[in-house]
């Protein structure tokens, strides 16, 4: 618990603006948004593809 005190005393009297701590923040969101973009929007393209192929495929063998 005292280290938590400490490191809380030490970011309070870093002296940091509240304009950098914000544009911290934002930037740190924006990179959230963006990994999850990187990685949601290729897996999803992926497992929708492999869906469609696989429908298409149990489509062609029920029809033999």
């Amino acid at each position: 618990m005292k280290k938590v005190i400490q490191i809380s005393n030490l970011i309070l009297s870093a002296n940091v603006s509240s304009q950098v701590s914000n544009n911290s923040a934002v930037g740190m969101i924006g990179s959230f948004v963006a990994a999850g973009l990187l990685i949601v929007v290729p897996a999803a393209a992926f497992l929708i593809s492999v869906s469609q192929n696989d429908k298409l495929d149990a489509e062609r063998a029920g029809r033999r």
